[in-house]
């Protein structure tokens, strides 16, 4: 037979064991639904970033598009300009050769590089 000492020593082995393994299981528990809040957060986080990387992408290739179009008209007035200095050279040389050059506005204005 089981002496009373012996009785109350199982009584509070077993409690013990009870309280703690209810404590573990309330952290597990905890620790679970932690997870389960960072796992959904992780995804809304990662919608986010997912929506923000392709807005940005696509203000890449609008600025690239933009970009193009304004080194395009960049070349066409550079272009125009070099025809335009061809020409203003052209009527100088035309005017020095018939006696005329002492009529040539010196400087040219500023900005404008003959």
């Amino acid at each position: 037979m089981i002496e009373a000492w012996q009785a109350i020593l199982l009584a509070v082995i077993t409690v013990s064991g009870s309280v703690f393994a209810a404590r573990y299981a309330g952290k597990s528990s905890v620790k679970v639904k932690e997870l389960d809040v960072d796992g959904q957060a992780y995804i809304r986080a990662e919608g986010i970033t997912t929506g923000l990387i392709e807005t940005l992408r696509k203000q890449i290739e609008d600025l690239n598009k933009r970009l193009d179009d304004v080194e395009g008209e960049v070349r066409e007035v550079r272009d125009h300009n070099n025809a335009l200095i061809r020409y203003a050279y052209r009527l100088i040389d035309i005017l020095r050769g018939v006696g005329h050059g002492d009529k040539i506005p010196t400087p040219p204005p500023n900005g404008i590089h003959l």
